[in-house]
């Protein structure tokens, strides 16, 4: 059972003619930087965010581009329950891969939080010393890292994948305007089987697939949430609050539960891939982190579905906000190593900046308005603090414009 599930798992091994159907992703250019060094490669990324694509991107290169022989490529799904066997014992797996190290061989584990003790397993692989290079993918990164921990330390180097930039919804529906892409972002998100579905209703009905799988499967199924009402009813607060300053004790009241179960949901959200809390800018970290921060959600379609939301943006009252979480989820997109420090400033009189992005050469105040307007006035206030940072307006001409 467990060969034949691979063999179809892995169609390239037996079928000269295949042909790989996945778009380009901008994460690949990076993640071939990464193709020679001994590290482990993991993708960390919320369901259906193209985790599983980008990995096939990897194992078409190295078909097409590296001469690599398909039997030398091993790619395991591990949603597929009955593969968990093969990985019960280090032996049988690599009795099954058939190693040696005359050439490298790759191996790629999709959903690797499926397995009981990922950590211990990828740990033992790498200790090994073979000429393997391993690559593996995870939905829930909570989950993931708290059965990895101190396995993989100093043996694996992490990737977060997010739903589509602007430029890659673009290349997915290359007819379509920027106008058109920018407005779709705004009210259905950007999940990739989304971008390409041109229908409106069967986009929602998309969204809301995916919505119900991550209920169904990430909280219920593996997280465990002991109190599914009052973290649906959260999701609906937090989508009503987006890009507003969360409040815990005001949610703690409002959904009648502790501060501590609040909490732990908040992290359940963020590591997951549903939500990002952006805290404020302080030269002392140690004080930003005790502060209030912002939520912003990593999809917008996932948002605007979890309010039932989805006129269009020229209806919408909340399209600045929109339009600023949007901005962030850009700046995330292309911040693969996870290098850049993302706040935002706000000062006791309520002079606020949307955006603190701190990065290698890089210390900028951002300001993101839906509508083009002159130069903010917090621009003036900021320089009076910090005179070496610099200032940008970004505005949807900025998306517009070719």
């Amino acid at each position: 059972m467990i060969k034949e599930i691979f063999e179809l798992q892995n169609p390239w091994r037996n079928r000269p003619d295949f042909r790989f159907i996945q778009k380009p992703r901008k994460i690949l250019s990076v993640l071939l930087e990464n193709l020679d060094n001994n590290k482990m490669i993991g993708i960390l990324g919320s369901r259906q965010v193209g985790k599983s694509s980008v990995l096939f991107l990897l194992i078409r290169h190295l078909l097409e581009k590296n001469a690599v022989s398909a039997n030398d490529i091993f790619y395991f799904n591990l949603d597929d329950l009955k593969l968990h066997e093969l990985f019960a014992e280090l032996p049988e797996f690599l009795y099954f891969i058939g190693h040696t190290r005359d050439r490298r061989r790759y191996i790629f584990i999709d959903e690797a939080q499926r397995l009981t003790n990922p950590g211990l397993f990828l740990k033992e692989l790498y200790d090994l010393g073979l000429n393997l290079k391993k690559f593996y993918s995870g939905s829930s990164q909570l989950e993931l890292k708290s059965k990895t921990k101190e396995h993989l330390v100093g043996r694996t180097r992490l990737f977060e994948l997010y739903p589509l930039s602007f430029k890659e919804y673009i290349q997915f529906n290359a007819p379509i305007t920027r106008k058109q892409v920018l407005e779709e972002i705004l009210i259905y998100g950007s999940y990739p089987e989304v971008a390409l579905e041109r229908n409106p209703a069967a986009k929602k009905l998309l969204i809301k697939d995916i919505y119900q799988a991550y209920v169904e499967k990430e909280i219920n199924d593996f997280l465990k949430i002991e109190n599914i009402s009052a973290f649906n009813h959260l999701l609906k607060l937090l989508a009503m609050q987006c890009g507003s300053m969360m409040n815990r004790e005001s949610l703690a009241r409002s959904l009648r539960v502790n501060h501590s179960l609040i909490e732990r949901y908040i992290q359940i959200l963020e590591s997951t891939f549903i939500i990002r809390r952006v805290y404020p800018f302080y030269k002392n970290y140690k004080k930003e982190i005790t502060k209030t921060p912002k939520v912003y959600f990593l999809d917008l379609g996932l948002r605007n579905f979890i309010l039932n939301a989805f006129q269009p943006v020229d209806s919408r009252m909340d399209v600045g906000a929109l339009f600023e979480n949007f901005y962030l989820t850009e700046v995330l997109s292309s911040d693969f190593y996870g290098l850049k420090m993302i706040n935002f400033w706000r000062t006791t009189n309520q002079t606020e900046i949307d955006f603190i992005i701190q990065g290698e050469d890089e210390f900028v105040a951002t300001e993101v308005k839906w509508q083009a307007q002159s130069v903010p006035r917090s621009f003036k206030t900021i320089k009076k603090y910090y005179p070496d940072i610099a200032t940008r307006l970004i505005t949807q001409n900025d998306f517009l414009k070719t």
